[in-house]
């Protein structure tokens, strides 16, 4: 154990709590972002392993997480701690093709993603003695039962491994141990009974803000939006108002600002360019390093911006142009970094601000909201535990919203099902009331 986690200083007092070392039960962990809920996973992975011969494994383990940028780096991570013990590390979603079933037969820890796994397991019938020997099922960011539009997958995914214990056809199955993680939400309880079973109930704890490294004070603020006012505009008006945010919260550290759409994002670096003063922005960084940067890019506004203090960062860039601004803004030499709200599903660039500005995006043509999961996982950029003891998060919303993110990010909203609202029901069917009971 001592090497797995060879790069770990302490333990938080979440595994104290957790006893996953010392039991199968089922669990589900709620707690802060970045209190270690990623070492309930590998403390569960290490109680089975232990429990077996590591090179004749024949026991199965599913990591599950909504973004294929979790995916790869638990791939990545496990893949070096324990692949040099035996175990065969596996990554499917949906950038993975998978051409023959004897990848999965070969692998001990498969991580993907809820809607490859749904793909997977609605042909367990096929392949019964490959889902017998699944022991351990890791879910993280279990919140996402919440999400109108992802939800009822994953409730149907874990519906459906809980019930393969009790199938018939595999009726030599082991028990499967589920472990849930979570950012902080209310009824963690609901989740753990639904997760256990009565002979074998899940164990369930909470995690204050009081655990979270860095201490995140979360702000949400609503702006009028009139009727009639489109929601191009009402996001163009936004970006003249990142500069008093930007200027109270940032106390000189880097910022980062999630926009919608690339337009979005070179229109808000405009509009702060001209409303900052260049040298308040830089005085707490090295302009030396930003002016050579500004030299070495191919983008000409991106060069611009730098001398400025500001960088940008979408798909359309240059990939090397995008690797320079994450660089700067990784080396805490960037004051200002505007991008799409993708960038928060794959780089990790923590930050002492986070800006979310304006809570809608365009998608084929539609104005829709950002899903819970996209909000929480682009304020969990804010914070870095190596240079912060606090950190802001900031939602610029309608007014009319306002209420509703700040249930979110404060993690007072309950988590609901989602799968019957999601199911394609007859408009003749109608549910009627069973009175005999």
């Amino acid at each position: 154990m001592h090497i797995i986690f060879k790069n770990r200083g302490y333990y938080y007092e979440m595994h104290h709590k957790a006893q996953v070392l010392y039991t199968d039960k089922s669990l589900v962990a709620s707690a802060p972002t970045g209190s270690g809920k990623t070492v309930i996973f590998e403390l569960a992975l290490i109680r089975l392993l232990t429990r077996s011969n590591i090179p004749e494994l024949r026991r199965k383990i599913v990591y599950m997480a909504p973004m294929k940028a979790l995916c790869s780096e638990r791939y990545s991570d496990w893949n070096t701690k324990f692949g040099t013990r035996g175990i065969n590390c596996l990554e499917i979603t949906g950038d993975s093709e998978l051409d023959d079933f004897s990848e999965l037969v070969n692998a001990n820890l498969i991580c993907t993603t809820p809607e490859k796994w749904d793909s997977v397991s609605r042909r367990w019938k096929d392949n019964k003695n490959f889902f017998q020997q699944i022991q351990l099922f890791l879910i993280d960011e279990i919140h996402i039962l919440n999400d109108p539009q992802r939800g009822a997958t994953v409730e149907a995914v874990v519906s459906r491994m809980k019930t393969l214990e009790t199938a018939q056809e595999l009726k030599n199955s082991a028990h499967i141990r589920f472990v849930a993680v979570s950012a902080t939400i209310p009824n963690y309880k609901d989740i753990a009974e639904w997760l256990g079973t009565p002979s074998k109930p899940a164990s369930a704890f909470n995690l204050g803000e009081e655990f979270r490294p860095v201490k995140l004070d979360r702000i949400v603020l609503g702006y009028p939006f009139k009727e009639g006012t489109s929601d191009f505009r009402f996001d163009m008006n936004l970006s003249y108002r990142l500069k008093s945010i930007i200027e109270t919260h940032s106390h000189g550290k880097p910022s980062l600002v999630f926009c919608s759409s690339r337009k979005s994002v070179v229109q808000s670096a405009e509009a702060l360019a001209k409303d900052l003063r260049t040298n308040n922005l830089l005085n707490h960084f090295n302009a030396e390093t930003l002016h050579v940067a500004a030299k070495s890019v191919h983008e000409h506004k991106l060069s611009e911006l730098l001398h400025r203090g500001i960088g940008i960062h979408h798909a359309g860039l240059d990939i090397q142009d995008r690797h320079t601004v994450e660089d700067l803004f990784k080396a805490s030499q960037l004051p200002v970094l505007i991008s799409t709200s993708t960038l928060a599903m794959g780089v990790n660039l923590p930050a002492h601000l986070v800006i979310i500005k304006s809570t809608h995006f365009y998608n084929m043509g539609m104005v829709q909201e950002y899903s819970n999961m996209q909000v929480l996982q682009m304020i969990g950029r804010a914070g870095r535990p190596q240079f912060d003891t606090s950190a802001t998060a900031v939602i610029m919303t309608k007014v009319q919203l306002k209420a509703k993110y700040s249930t979110l990010v404060n993690g007072t909203q309950l988590i609901e099902s989602r799968y019957v609202s999601s199911l394609a029901l007859p408009s003749k069917v109608t549910l009627i009331k069973d009175e005999s009971q």
